[in-house]
């Protein structure tokens, strides 16, 4: 990484705060958090993978920013949920809420999911299911969430060392 590259996935940047300037001290209950999941689906549509786009996926896969995420503005249909948490996470940052990247696991697939602090509690969120809700808890070593066994937690996937995809045997190992 150059030394102007950033150390983050979620950095606060102008793109950011403006994406999220309306909702200032309006993200206060897990229903909020799902208006917020929706305005990233808003900003962000989903491409179909095909054998013909399976090279491009890979060489940006836990590549992107947020940033760069909301500026190139699509994901890849199935292989989107880390830049959708990502993402989310970003504009969770950009509105003072505490939010952690989570990657979870298990016999064949990773999955990246979000977990928030609303207040004193943790809320566990599947930003990339348009039909998940926040469900209360966190993700401890040793347990599972909807089959998810829990392998790391970060700022970010950068911060796991999920920075290309041949990172993905550090998961499946």
């Amino acid at each position: 990484m150059r030394p102007s590259d950033p150390k983050s996935q979620v950095e606060t940047t102008k793109k950011i705060r403006d994406v999220v300037k309306d909702l200032e001290s309006k993200i206060i209950a897990p229903e909020d958090l799902v208006r917020l999941r929706t305005l990233v689906f808003k900003k962000i549509r989903t491409i179909p993978y095909s054998k013909q786009s399976a090279a491009h996926e890979k060489s940006i896969r836990w590549k992107r920013t947020a940033d760069e995420i909301l500026r190139d503005g699509y994901v890849y249909q199935g292989k989107s949920c880390t830049d959708l948490v990502v993402s989310f996470i970003a504009l969770c940052k950009a509105l003072k809420i505490n939010a952690r990247f989570v990657k979870v696991k298990n016999e064949n697939l990773v999955h990246s999911l979000a977990e928030v602090k609303l207040g004193k509690d943790w809320y566990i969120f599947d930003v990339s299911n348009p039909k998940s809700i926040p469900e209360k808890g966190e993700l401890k070593s040793g347990t599972e969430w909807g089959g998810w066994s829990l392998w790391k937690k970060g700022r970010d996937a950068w911060d796991l060392g999920l920075v290309e995809f041949e990172s993905i045997r550090r998961i499946k190992n």
